[in-house]
């Protein structure tokens, strides 16, 4: 399956593939033109259980949580507060 939403003004493209290959896990596949905070390339590969991922009401429910998590982090802070304005010596 495959969704694009937008999170925090960033289009990302959620591919989903369920019970990966037949054992209990499930593969999610983001992509991005931007650096997200569980990526600073902007793609990602990430395999999950089935009964963690039963846990959320969709893929994107499972994405926004997952990104909106790591955005707590002081390096993804720091870059989106670089982001802002020029800067010669990004991190």
């Amino acid at each position: 399956m495959r969704v694009v939403i937008e999170w925090c003004g960033i289009s990302v493209e959620i591919n989903h593939v369920s019970d990966w290959p037949g054992h209990g896990f499930q593969h999610i596949e983001l992509r991005a033109a931007e650096r997200l905070p569980v990526t600073e390339t902007g793609y990602r590969s990430h395999y999950i259980h089935n009964d963690e991922i039963a846990l959320f009401e969709s893929d994107e429910a499972f994405v926004i949580e997952w990104l909106d998590e790591y955005a707590k982090d002081p390096k993804w802070l720091r870059h989106v507060e670089a982001s802002k304005q020029l800067n010669l010596f990004p991190d």
